[in-house]
């Protein structure tokens, strides 16, 4: 390797570790950028239904976001944080509940079933601090979450900049790249633009069908905090796989309260209202729709998530549709597959 090949691949190094040394304020960024997407959306339909010029629409787009921030946190919050709150206090006695009903279940079994079994106790105990955690942590996440992403001064100037004059960030993101290159990294860009507006329009109906499906079940079978419960249902769809998981333990704990078949119901109803979503309404609204490969969101959910924390795990499925445009166009399209020819 001669030396312009050692700089070059120094400063790709040192590139690298620039980026991972500021990965939250890049993270901030593309919250931004998906804040100004999800809002742009809005704007181009108030553009093309009504003919509003696009000033006026940002105008009328953010005054609705900020309406809509306002009564979510003068109306809603406080009477979720004390949702929350005994949230936090039912499903610690609903696992209770469940360990001991298993432990009448293994008592009346035959010894040498007993002795094939696993101890209960150690792994329900092991299991119930994490589960206590997850949920008595739950009002820190939502409101942590929703703080830093509504409520940071930083953020929403970022948005509303973006949103309001996009093409200079744009052309300033494209400069940094050669100028033959320009044309096609402003080619990616778009369809980046595209397919996060795509996914989304999708996740949009996702979390309101969860919400709306979650609490009526929860609502005609009498399980309390409906509410709390809907809401937390439809912001884990957020998480692919995860989050539905995630959300049906709540339910499910605090139903053992009062009858075991109640929380099988639940569980029921719950996996079904999920493969409802995926494979009855969003076909039905949506005819063209983002698809992406259930290997590579997984893979995309453990990687973001580990290395970037919560916020990366929210993030983890634009961040992987962004990296999986990145992989197929410039390194397969532009890299790979020219290279081969060169070879050739």
């Amino acid at each position: 390797m001669n030396f312009a090949k050692w700089v070059s691949f120094t400063v790709v190094i040192i590139f690298i570790y620039i980026i991972w040394q500021v990965k939250q304020l890049l993270l901030l960024a593309l919250t931004a950028v998906v804040l100004a997407i999800s809002l742009n959306i809005c704007v181009a339909q108030l553009k093309t239904r009504f003919g509003i010029k696009r000033s006026y629409a940002v105008l009328l787009s953010t005054l609705l976001l900020l309406l809509i921030v306002c009564i979510f946190f003068i109306l809603v919050v406080p009477s979720l944080l004390n949702q929350f709150e005994e949230l936090s206090e039912l499903v610690p006695e609903g696992i209770d509940k469940l360990i001991l009903e298993l432990n009448n279940l293994r008592d009346n079994l035959s010894l040498d079933v007993i002795d094939a079994l696993p101890d209960l106790d150690e792994i329900l105990s092991q299991l119930q601090p994490l589960v206590n955690e997850l949920v008595s942590r739950g009002v820190n996440i939502v409101s942590g979450f929703f703080g830093v992403l509504l409520s940071s001064v930083l953020l929403l100037a970022l948005t509303l900049m973006i949103l309001a004059d996009p093409v200079p960030y744009r052309e300033g993101f494209i400069r940094l790249f050669p100028q033959f290159y320009r044309l096609r990294i402003n080619d990616v860009l778009l369809r980046c633009q595209k397919d996060l507006e795509e996914w989304l329009t999708d996740t949009l109906i996702k979390i309101v069908s969860a919400f709306i499906f979650s609490s009526l079940i929860l609502f005609i079978l009498g399980i309390p905090l409906v509410s709390a419960q809907g809401l937390l249902a439809g912001f884990l769809v957020l998480i692919p796989y995860i989050g539905p998981t995630i959300s049906v333990i709540s339910p499910v704990a605090i139903a053992l309260l009062t009858s075991w078949w109640k929380a099988w119901i639940i569980l029921f109803f719950y996996i079904l209202i999920y493969q409802v979503i995926e494979y009855l309404i969003l076909p039905k609204l949506r005819k063209t729709r983002l698809k992406l490969s259930p290997a590579n969101v997984i893979i995309g959910e453990i990687f973001f998530g580990s290395i970037l924390g919560i916020l990366g795990l929210f993030l983890a499925l634009p961040l992987t549709i962004i990296g999986q445009i990145i992989v197929s166009e410039i390194l397969v399209k532009d890299i790979l597959d020219k290279f081969s020819i060169d070879q050739k």
